[in-house]
């Protein structure tokens, strides 16, 4: 039975406040990274979970788990922009004390048209913040007897808080050019999107045991589609920089889109298919392999990050479990609509 000693779970707990919850698949959680992103789809509505589970070669693996809901308002009332919405619920655990935290954010974007294939979108997103621990399983020197450990005894903690919540602020803003079809004939869409996030405006105050202030974090991030004429591929290249005090996160990398059916253009009784492969490399940490497949306005994808970090020696190389699931509405609502701003996005 392991012993947990005051001292090292007060270090994890610092260790905790300098990252923030994030997924391997970024691109697929992107109210997440940056809130400049609510509503910037195709389609009237979009609904996302994602779940991950890394380290479980550990016995108390890191879980978290993100469900939001994006739409879109005015987008056939104003000429040239309209307005995203979005609704987030995040939650993340670690350890035997399950210590952790959930998030419930409101993000609203206005997307602004800057020409007929540019778009800018600027977002603001205040998030109710909440950590927690619970000490039941909590294991401390005190109650080593001097023979072995002893869970009857008691463990010399008095007055441990276990759980604070605040209020939370982030802002961005995004760039978005796209050019070109996207149909088994042509196949040229060539897409560019980037971003660039500030999150803990305020700089909210921690207070498990000590009082420290949430580090600011910095975002950029960015992806393409490069659509390759007269075949069925495309090729979606991203990158994403995240900087919050001492941590920084640096992870670059590619997709493939193997398309095998076309979606009718007008109509929309016929929905587009394809199929997604490739893999991206987080610095220091981890090779992360992904597959997916969208079928209409379904779309799943699966990914494992391979852990190349210090910790290979722990984990044997096994690091994360992720999947997405989401569903995307076509535009139902501009039947019998006109809109001059009609933006593509990825």
């Amino acid at each position: 039975m392991k012993i947990i000693l005051t001292n090292i779970f007060l270090v994890i707990i610092s260790i905790s406040y300098t990252q923030d919850i994030h997924f391997s698949q970024f691109y697929n959680s992107s109210l997440l990274i940056n809130p400049a992103t609510a509503g910037a789809f195709n389609g009237d509505l979009r609904a996302n979970l994602n779940y991950r589970n890394q380290w479980n070669s550990i016995d108390s693996p890191f879980k978290t788990t993100a469900f939001t809901l994006e739409s879109q308002m005015l987008k056939y009332k104003w000429p040239n922009n309209y307005l995203g919405v979005g609704l987030s619920f995040f939650d993340d655990k670690a350890g035997d004390l399950n210590f952790g935290s959930s998030q419930t954010a409101l993000t609203v974007s206005s997307i602004l048209s800057l020409s007929p294939e540019m778009t800018m979108t600027v977002g603001i997103q205040p998030v109710f913040v909440q950590y927690s621990v619970d000490y039941t399983n909590a294991m401390t020197s005190s109650q080593y007897n001097g023979s072995f450990f002893d869970p009857n005894l008691p463990s010399g903690e008095t007055n441990l808080n276990s759980g604070f919540s605040f209020f939370d602020v982030g802002a961005g803003v995004s760039f978005n050019y796209a050019k070109g079809e996207s149909n088994i004939a042509a196949h040229d869409m060539f897409i560019v999107n980037v971003g660039f996030a500030f999150h803990h405006l305020n700089r909210s105050e921690l207070t498990f045991s000590t009082i420290d202030n949430w580090y600011p974090k910095l975002v950029a991030h960015g992806s393409s589609n490069i659509g390759l004429r007269y075949s069925k591929l495309s090729m979606m290249p991203s990158y994403l920089v995240m900087i919050q005090g001492p941590q920084k996160e640096i992870t670059v990398g590619s997709l493939f889109r193997l398309f095998f059916k076309e979606g009718s253009r007008f109509t929309g009784n016929i929905s587009e298919s394809a199929l997604l492969f490739g893999a991206h490399y987080r610095f220091g940490d981890a090779i992360v392999a992904s597959t997916g497949m969208q079928l209409g306005e379904l779309f799943v994808q699966l990914s494992y990050d391979i852990n190349t970090s210090g910790l290979t020696r722990s984990t044997n190389y096994r690091g994360g479990f992720e999947i997405t699931l989401r569903y995307t509405n076509p535009e139902i609502f501009s039947i019998g609509s006109a809109s001059s701003l009609d933006p593509k996005f990825m």
